[in-house]
């Protein structure tokens, strides 16, 4: 019980910490970072729309779309942030109102967002959480059309900078581009520290239960194989698998509960290729 709660106060702070960006260093600027913010600055722009309610009803729609395409187990979880983000964007704006926070320099704004902002999504992703909106279409691609995850996270969020350069002119277009990259990889030195995929060497007395757990519940492909203890001579299983980084946490915890006393190596994949 303590551990939830712990990681649920973890994951709010995240998600206020990520709003706290969004409405100090990269709205006030267009700074497009991609996903459903940038383009609720888009739409801000040209329809005046309010950004946080914007953000809600597009997180609802999506969370609908994803209960009905993807596991419901996951979607529980996408559902505390898709509430989260959007108010606590809606409560910090006030900020805006009774402070000064402005900053001449608009890259270094844009620098300060990247960090802020990836340092509040790499608290989310580190407890296993999910960000909800272009995350939810990200993995509805990858599950019916089999899309790289990663490649088709990039893809989408150059593509939403992209627009932003129609709208807020070129400049932005160079802002948001470098903004998204640092952000990145402030997310990947929260979660992991490190860049790349992760590999995992799993021996357990409990191979089918640890498969089925990865097919089912992380949908990633996993080789058994044969191995037999130097000492004991007894025949082992080795089960070997390649997850995203942000699936990290999830693998190392799902194999805990299943069996403790399992003995499993991880190391950094920089390069996948080949296979489904």
């Amino acid at each position: 019980m303590k551990g939830r709660i712990k990681r649920l106060t973890i994951v709010i702070l995240g998600v206020l910490i990520s709003s706290l960006a969004f409405n100090i260093f990269l709205s006030p600027y267009h700074i497009v970072v991609g996903g459903i913010s940038g383009i609720s600055m888009i739409f801000n722009n040209l329809f005046q729309f309010n950004e946080a309610l914007f953000i809600l009803v597009i997180f609802m729609f999506l969370y609908i779309l994803g209960s009905v395409c993807l596991e419901k187990k996951e979607m529980i979880k996408t559902f505390i942030v898709s509430i989260l983000y959007p108010l606590f964007i809606y409560l910090t704006s006030f900020l805006l109102t009774k402070l000064d926070l402005s900053i001449d320099n608009r890259l270094l704004a844009g620098i300060m967002g990247a960090v802020v902002f990836g340092f509040g999504l790499g608290l989310v992703y580190r407890e296993g959480y999910n960000t909800g909106g272009m995350d939810i279409v990200t993995k509805i691609l990858h599950k019916y059309l089999n899309l790289n995850y990663n490649n088709t996270t990039v893809i989408i969020d150059s593509l939403i900078a992209l627009i932003g350069a129609f709208v807020f002119g070129f400049e932005t277009l160079i802002y948001s581009l470098i903004t998204i990259y640092i952000y990145s990889m402030m997310i990947d030195r929260v979660t992991l520290g490190l860049l790349g995929s992760k590999s995992f060497n799993i021996i357990t007395t409990k191979p089918d239960e640890v498969k089925k757990f990865i097919i089912e519940e992380l949908h990633h492909g996993v080789t058994i194989l044969n191995g037999r203890g130097a000492y004991t001579g007894d025949k082992k299983s080795i089960l070997f698998v390649v997850i995203p980084k942000r699936d990290y946490y999830k693998l190392k915890d799902g194999i805990k509960k299943i069996d403790n006393k399992a003995f499993f190596v991880v190391s950094s994949s920089y390069e996948v290729g080949g296979g489904k």
